[in-house]
């Protein structure tokens, strides 16, 4: 979109072709936000109609197939350096070489974990939400698999020695399927939650080899085919700045305010600043994320983005039919005309290293009542790269639809920050890149409540 005499450089389109720049994993980096995300897939790979596509069948194979296991945050998203543990997400397949099996034991890293700590087990569907005793999520959709082998809550999963190895530490956990019995060929575990029964241990950064086996009796006896090994990432954490606002930086969640008029420098890299402006709640403390506007070192606007309340919680039609922008308001360099057809797009900007891309993704559970797919902008520069998406306020009103509708948002999540402690503004100040604290940002980590109370006493 060309800006005439303001001598804003078109942004220039590339084919979809040349989109392998995108080294984010959309659904992951998604989940961090609400943050209650899960599914890994990058957005730009698949056309708009293969969206709604489901896997095609297969052939039963060897051992365990599809095996899953994850670390997950308070915010259902995979753990990153320094976070506490809230569950421990796992699911497989019983290949045909698999046996039957009545427990399965997963290594876990021992200098981390206390041996007989126990944890609690349930059905889990993604994105931070669990099943409910019927079987169905939030939604009230039925996510049990008709072929269930269970993981029992009792007895309960626990951290022990492994059976197989005893120089390795195991959670065990106990299996039977939906009408009882043993586990056997073709079963399928469905992805299960296990929290810790009080503390729950932090994970730093790194890559934790995770090797599964089945076991058969008591005492417990490795079955010869019952085995799976995954590797686990856990990321160094980068910055977040989500909610009402909320900021996340290496394992430490901070609370903030802005005032209310203006928009407000929260990120100033080398070649490109990050601007947000917020509105209030229904109560002073409370207040979220509007608009965010992105802009070069050179004054140049690369774009605008809001939240368009009016149609933003309507029910919408399925992903191969989203046609029109009705979640994100979007206004590319000084153009004061949105976006209103959606395609998926990317541009660079001239004579900069910042590179946009817009698409759509379908998200479960959805991030916004009635609307599966979720709009992103998904931001690229030489020093960081980020998602913006809208979100409902549904950690402030939990129990109210209708006002986390209202209060519909938006939220900033990073996925790669090199060089942070070049980097300015309020966050970096927030989160101890940039010292020292400025007067203006200390006052931003006391709620108005607190400063009105200070004033007063004053």
């Amino acid at each position: 979109q060309g800006s005439g005499s303001s001598g804003f450089q078109t942004l220039a389109p590339i084919p979809s072709t040349s989109m392998a720049w995108f080294p984010a994993v959309f659904q992951a980096v998604l989940a961090v936000c609400v943050l209650q995300a899960a599914a890994q897939e990058d957005p730009l790979s698949a056309a708009q109609d293969d969206l709604a596509g489901s896997a095609p069948g297969r052939r039963l194979g060897a051992a365990l197939e599809n095996f899953e296991f994850a670390y997950k945050d308070s915010n259902g998203t995979d753990m990153q350096d320094g976070e506490e543990i809230e569950n421990i997400v796992l699911s497989f397949v019983f290949g045909s070489t698999a046996g039957s099996a009545d427990a399965v034991e997963v290594t876990v890293p021992g200098h981390l974990f206390t041996l007989g700590s126990t944890l609690s087990a349930s059905l889990y569907s993604g994105g931070g939400r669990r099943l409910g005793e019927d079987g169905t999520d939030d939604y009230g959709r039925r996510l049990q698999a008709s072929t269930a082998c269970l993981i029992q809550s009792s007895p309960a999963p626990v951290v022990q020695i492994c059976s197989a190895d005893p120089s390795k530490t195991c959670l065990r956990m106990h299996l039977a399927r939906s009408g009882g019995g043993a586990c056997q060929a073709g079963d399928v575990v469905s992805a299960t939650a296990l929290s810790f029964v009080g503390s729950s241990p932090t994970i730093p950064a790194g890559n934790y080899q995770v090797d599964a086996q089945t076991t058969t009796g008591s005492p417990p006896v490795p079955v010869a085919g019952g085995i799976a090994s995954q590797t686990v990432t856990v990321l160094q954490t980068n910055g977040v700045a989500i909610s009402d606002p909320i900021t996340f930086y290496k394992g430490k969640k901070t609370k903030f305010w802005l005032p209310l008029e203006g928009k407000h420098l929260l990120v100033q890299t080398p070649d490109l600043g990050i601007y947000a402006s917020v509105f209030q709640g229904p109560r002073a403390d409370l207040q979220w994320f509007d608009r965010f506007y992105l802009m070069l070192p050179d004054g140049r606007k690369v774009l605008e983005v809001g939240v368009k309340r009016e149609s933003i919680n309507q029910n919408s039609t399925a992903s191969r039919h989203h046609r029109v922008f009705n979640q994100l308001d979007i206004k590319l360099g000084n153009s004061q005309e949105p976006l209103k057809q959606f395609e998926r797009a990317l541009w660079s900007i001239t004579d900069s290293s910042v590179k946009v891309a817009i698409g759509a993704q379908r998200y479960d559970p959805p991030r916004l009542h009635g609307q599966p797919i979720t709009e992103y902008i998904n931001v690229e520069t030489a020093t960081m790269s980020f998602i913006i998406i809208a979100s409902h306020a549904g950690n402030e009103f939990p129990g109210d639809i209708e006002l986390q509708k209202k209060h519909a948002h938006l939220d900033w999540i990073t996925h790669e920050m090199i060089g942070s402690k070049s980097f300015t503004g309020i966050l970096p100040q927030i989160w101890g890149v940039q010292q020292p604290l400025s007067s203006e940002v200390a006052a931003m980590l006391q709620s108005p409540t607190e400063a009105a109370q200070i004033c007063v006493e004053v």
